[in-house]
């Protein structure tokens, strides 16, 4: 049986950043940058330019005015949202040509995307300062389960059917199966890839966020993402997802269930928007 290094080892060359990203990882990582190096950087590649700047111009940011040049976002949203930014659209260009025999790509990205939204909104409701970046962790909250169905399609539909049988939830139907969960194999990819530690421990533990005594809030937010995604997805309507909040999430965060329904409600309404964006930005950059 592999474990979860194991399997995530076996795929990392199928799946690595694009060159872009790399680059600007470099540039946040170097102490001594500037802003005109991190523009620098992204403007290097064509299309990683345009994805920006749609998205930056979109209702995602609400700008008063329309932002023409990467120097001048970098400028108005500063240098760590701009690598979140970069790393989401290299994220769903890395897997983008995905043949899934197990899941929808289509159903996953909607639904990473509603995570990403609601976790971006539960985080304003708490006032954290920087909550433009949960959005990025709520987008890949799910990320573990590309690598289980691309590596383990046979088990993961097993993972599915048992745990749609007996109503127990995919993460525990995948330790009992696979011996680990898709949290375990995420938190992994995330090291794999050099992203910010924060992301993988939230990733971890976000079924399980007083698990983790550093990064507990976050893992708790990703909780509670997670909880309002599966009861979007609900054939009986907004419903049935209050039981799969853990109970330590309302007391790290200090939110009610009021505060989740209307995170779910605008995200909800932000979420064809973003997917159309995200399908448009990612469409090739015209020669000349």
């Amino acid at each position: 049986m592999l474990t979860a290094e194991e399997t995530v080892k076996n795929c990392t060359k199928l799946f690595t950043l694009p060159d872009v990203y790399l680059q600007v990882k470099k540039v946040i990582d170097n102490p001594e940058s500037t802003m005109a190096d991190l523009s620098r950087a992204i403007s290097i590649d064509p299309g990683m330019t345009v994805a920006v700047l749609k998205l930056v111009n979109s209702a995602f940011y609400a700008m008063p005015r329309k932002v023409e040049t990467i120097s001048r976002a970098v400028g108005i949203l500063g240098m760590q949202p701009l690598h979140d930014l970069t790393l989401a659209i290299s994220v769903t260009q890395t897997f983008s040509g995905l043949n899934q025999q197990v899941m929808s790509m289509s159903v996953f990205w909607s639904n990473s995307f509603f995570s990403g939204l609601v976790a971006r909104e539960l985080a304003r409701k708490c006032f954290l300062v920087d909550s433009e970046r949960m959005f990025v962790e709520g987008l890949l909250r799910d990320i573990g389960h590309l690598i289980l169905y691309e590596q383990l399609p046979e088990p993961s539909e097993q993972v599915l059917r048992e745990s749609a049988t007996t109503g127990t939830p995919i993460h525990i139907m995948e330790q009992r199966i696979l011996g680990f969960d898709f949290t375990e194999v995420g938190q992994t990819l995330i090291e794999e890839w050099q992203l910010p530690k924060n992301f993988g421990i939230a990733i971890r533990y976000q079924n399980n966020p007083s698990g983790t005594t550093d990064h507990g809030f976050e893992a708790a937010l990703l909780n509670m993402a997670s909880a309002l995604t599966e009861g979007f997805q609900a054939p009986n309507g907004h419903a049935q997802w209050q039981h799969l909040v853990a109970p330590e999430s309302w007391k790290l965060t200090g939110l009610d269930e009021e505060n989740l329904k209307e995170c779910m409600t605008e995200a909800g309404k932000q979420l064809s928007g973003m997917l159309d964006l995200m399908k448009e930005a990612h469409q090739p950059v015209a020669a000349g």
